[in-house]
């Protein structure tokens, strides 16, 4: 009796641990034969949606069979894949090989394992599960998040309890992270011709170190089609609040290794093709030797390397490249040391030669300890921190980042996942550092698609080019004779660029203010400002008359009266002086300022020097002078520093000079010198960019009419506090 009960005891407690089996004592195998893999769905039909899929030559349990469902010449049958442990339904076409056989013992308890190992839930997962509403709602108040970060994360912790979300105070401002990202060369995004001609040049910076606008031109800083992102792009892809949902959130997962879920049949997934599958033990390796997730790992080697197997960073057979040199039997997984080259696959292999990675082994898993140690471990432990290093805990500035690519977070994000969707375990307790700002805007935006160009080639007046006319400059003073009308006509660098403001425009006054706007494709616009002074409209002089000749009287002889009488005064005849103040040379006044003047610039300007004081020293010997400061975009500066690019205009009776600010060795019109202009200046010598006006003139820092390397070394010297730059 006791036996019998032992057996029953053994026989339902084996039922309850494997509930998905058909047979405790039995079960049924087959091999999946679909060379493409099999797809798995949630009921036994292709009407039915995809969860996941049963790997070529993976054996499945079969759970049961269907006897209807469309889309399959057999029978359906539901399945149970052995190495992800996903349940769902497939055609039995694709599942060959089947067979019953007993479970052994050691088989029982190694399925009862992975059950156990993939519902398993850390401490503080168990807790986040088992939250009420108020108890998650002082949760999230505890991290930090604000109102429109809860929204979101309130929507995930309804689907998914179990996840954790970390708030991560910024090192930085949202305005001096923004600041420092929005630098020439660090956001870049690759806008091949196909995306270029479906408007994604939109996206792109238009500042003087990225686009040439003149030749409607962006210029590469990476390879042939990696371009600097503009302000709004980087702002859009830097704001954590954009990313909140189910799939994009895990660019936000920390990358440490968790072993319970973290397995090599999840890296066989990640990395989904036959070639790159041959490697996933050595990201296991690579996970057990660094700490760093293998899922990540797998991820990354996917997104930097692809998944063919023609790749010579990963097939061993690159032989000799451009310098000359046979890489054959060297690899570089994760592309590391490629970053910001021309042919970076020349880069990613020298790099390997020199660490000694003649094999996939020691690329997978050396490569590993380089993420961690330069990495995960110095604060950048999110594909997030990996791109924007702006976690609390960085140990470096924002200039390390494993990827210029501003784009890079999203792909991968999304594939992780599927990635765990399809093995069945999105219900784990993914901790997510999510980063919060101080000052950061109410919301952010992509830009408009389209051509940003929105420069004029030309401008008119009465068929006339308007004299020192250049596109960059937005004001100009023009002179015309007294006419009721002007005809102002414009062409536009790009021609899908509209302009406004144009054709015969009437005069209802001497000094009339024109407005020119273009309009590029993608809805920036720029205006052009011109100064209409025309001569007053002539007086008619008035025809003389000839008075009427007066008959001639003989005077009557008035009595004599020797009582005279007083003579009254008479008035003051004496005229009021009307005359106006007489017109000031305005060239003499910038010669009588502290700077230096030379044909349409002013250089001898300090750093740091106020708006003010350039105004107070312009007006300082006649102040009948008034004098006006915008910046290169023309937006007038009543506050502020100077920086190169800036105008001023002095103005007196009509009269108007116009002259560009030169501060040697700030190239970039920052305001200060930093190693951003040294790289203009070396980008301009190689022929990558294209300096002009006040711009080149800052960069010739010798003041030698030329830019060279010793332009450079100054600059270096500045940087270094051993030789300031002389702004005399």
């Amino acid at each position: 009796m006791k036996k019998i009960n032992y057996y029953f005891i053994m026989f339902s407690t084996l039922i309850l641990l494997l509930p998905a089996f058909v047979n405790a004592e039995k079960i049924t195998t087959g091999v999946v034969s679909a060379d493409l893999n099999l797809r798995i769905r949630s009921g036994p039909g292709t009407n039915y949606d995809k969860i996941g899929l049963a790997y070529y030559k993976s054996v499945v349990t079969i759970l049961s069979y269907e006897n209807s469902g469309n889309g399959c010449d057999d029978k359906w049958i539901k399945i149970k894949t052995n190495d992800t442990l996903t349940t769902g339904y497939v055609c039995s076409t694709y599942v060959t090989d089947i067979v019953e056989k007993e479970l052994t013992e050691e088989e029982i308890k190694e399925m009862q394992k992975k059950e156990e190992e993939k519902n398993k839930l850390s401490v503080d997962g168990e807790k986040m599960s088992k939250m009420t509403d108020e108890e998650f709602e002082a949760y999230l108040t505890s991290q930090g998040f604000p109102e429109d970060y809860k929204v979101k994360l309130r929507a995930l912790h309804k689907i998914h309890p179990s996840w954790i979300f970390k708030g991560i105070p910024s090192k930085y401002s949202w305005l001096d992270a923004l600041n420092q990202e929005d630098q020439s060369g660090t956001s870049l995004m690759n806008v091949n011709p196909t995306y270029a001609q479906n408007g994604y040049e939109g996206y792109l910076s238009t500042a003087l170190a990225d686009y040439d606008h003149l030749a409607n031109k962006f210029i590469p800083h990476d390879g042939s089609y990696w371009f600097q992102a503009n302000r709004q792009t980087i702002e859009y892809y830097m704001d954590p609040r954009n990313f909140l949902d189910e799939k994009q959130i895990f660019m936000f997962e920390e990358m440490f290794y968790y072993p319970s879920y973290q397995t090599e049949d999840m890296v066989k997934i990640t990395l989904s093709s036959e070639f790159l599958k041959q490697f996933s033990n050595l990201f296991i390796k690579a996970a057990e030797v660094s700490h760093v997730s293998p899922i990540y790992l797998a991820s990354l080697a996917r997104q930097e390397v692809g998944t063919s197997n023609t790749n010579i960073c990963t097939n061993g057979k690159a032989g000799v490249l451009a310098d000359g040199v046979n890489y054959s039997n060297y690899y570089n997984f994760y592309n590391i040391g490629a970053s910001s080259s021309s042919n970076p696959k020349l880069k990613s292999l020298q790099y390997a030669k020199n660490a000694g990675w003649d094999s996939p082994e020691k690329a997978i898993v050396n490569g590993s300890t380089i993420i961690s140690k330069n990495y995960v471990n110095c604060g950048q432990y999110t594909s997030y921190y990996q791109k924007f290093n702006l976690a609390n805990t960085a140990t470096k500035g924002i200039w390390h980042q494993y990827t210029t690519n501003i784009s890079a977070l999203v792909s991968p994000a999304r594939s992780t996942y599927n990635t765990y969707k399809s093995a069945n375990i999105i219900e784990k307790d993914f901790v997510f550092a999510i980063p919060v700002f101080n000052g950061m805007p109410a919301s952010t935006t992509l830009p408009s698609l389209g051509n940003p160009n929105n420069w004029l080639k030309e401008l008119k007046v009465n068929g006339a080019l308007v004299t020192n006319f250049n596109t960059d400059n937005l004001e100009y003073t023009v002179n015309i004779s007294y006419a009721e009308s002007v005809n102002i006509s414009a062409t536009p660098v790009v021609i899908s660029a509209k302009i406004s403001g144009i054709g015969d425009i009437s005069l209802t006054q001497d000094n009339s203010v024109l407005k020119v706007s273009v309009t590029a494709q993608n809805g920036s616009v720029r205006t052009y400002t011109i100064n209409i002074i025309r001569t007053p409209k002539p007086t008619p002089v008035p025809t003389p008359t000839v008075p009427k000749e007066e008959p001639k009287t003989t005077p009557i002889e008035e009595p004599k009266n020797n009582d005279k009488k007083e003579e009254e005064p008479t008035p003051s005849t004496t005229p009021i002086d009307n005359t106006p103040t007489p017109s000031v040379n305005l060239d003499d006044v910038i010669k009588g300022s502290s700077y230096n003047y030379s044909g349409s610039y002013i250089s001898k300007v300090t750093l740091g020097t106020s708006v003010s004081n350039v105004i107070n020293n312009m007006t300082k010997s006649n102040n009948t002078i008034s004098v006006n400061v915008k910046d290169r975009n023309n937006n007038t500066k009543n506050q502020g520093t100077i920086v190169t690019g800036d105008k001023v205009t002095l103005s007196n009776n009509g009269n108007s000079k116009t002259v560009e600010v030169v501060i040697y060795g700030d190239v970039d019109g920052t305001g200060s010198i930093t190693v951003t202009d040294l790289l203009f200046v070396q980008k301009h010598i190689l022929g990558y960019t294209k300096l002009t006006g006040a711009f080149l003139s800052a960069a010739d820092v010798n003041k030698d009419s030329k830019i060279t390397v010793v332009d450079i070394l100054l600059i270096q010297k500045h940087l270094l506090s051993v030789n300031y730059i002389s702004q005399g």
